[in-house]
């Protein structure tokens, strides 16, 4: 039987979101006022495509991740503005090493690369390290729900296990 397990995090609003979102607000103002005074003849047009670039960047501040599993692999997706869909990552379940709970704090041998793919104060967050074969260990930071880790469990090491 096929195991297919998907789980969508929206990522909440942080002072630097409402800090790109006043000032996006605020330089698209000037640029319109500007094409106003100095482009007299155009500024309709201009002010058009000022507001669309603007409303574009608000966009963009819309971020969800997407977890997946499809038998043994599991996948993670960056939704951004629920437009775009990037891949972030993709290994096979049964190359975790680890998990361990997030506390808000990364473990010491974290790995530089590490990623949060979940909100920050997250209180079902998890560090999960994995190595693939030939390449070097990574971790990132999720927060599955209890069918995600109903998922997971089938195809993890049983002393994996005891940590979820």
């Amino acid at each position: 039987m096929d195991t297919f397990v998907e789980q969508i995090v929206a990522m909440k609003k942080t002072a630097n979101n409402w800090l790109a979102y006043a000032g996006i607000t605020i330089a698209a103002i000037l640029l319109m006022t500007a094409a106003f005074i100095f482009l007299h003849s155009i500024f309709i047009p201009i002010d058009f495509l000022i507001f669309w670039g603007a409303y574009k960047l608000y966009m963009m501040q819309n971020v969800e991740y997407e977890y997946i599993i499809t038998n043994s692999t599991m996948d993670i997706d960056k939704i951004i503005a629920k437009s775009s869909r990037k891949r972030v990552v993709s290994f096979d379940l049964t190359a975790v090493q680890r998990i361990e709970k997030y506390n808000g704090i990364l473990p010491h041998n974290t790995p530089k690369d590490c990623f949060l793919a979940c909100n920050k104060d997250d209180p079902n967050a998890f560090v999960l390290f994995y190595k693939q074969e030939g390449k070097p260990q990574k971790a990132f930071v999720f927060a599955p729900n209890e069918k995600m880790v109903d998922g997971m469990k089938k195809f993890l090491p049983r002393h994996i296990c005891e940590n979820l």
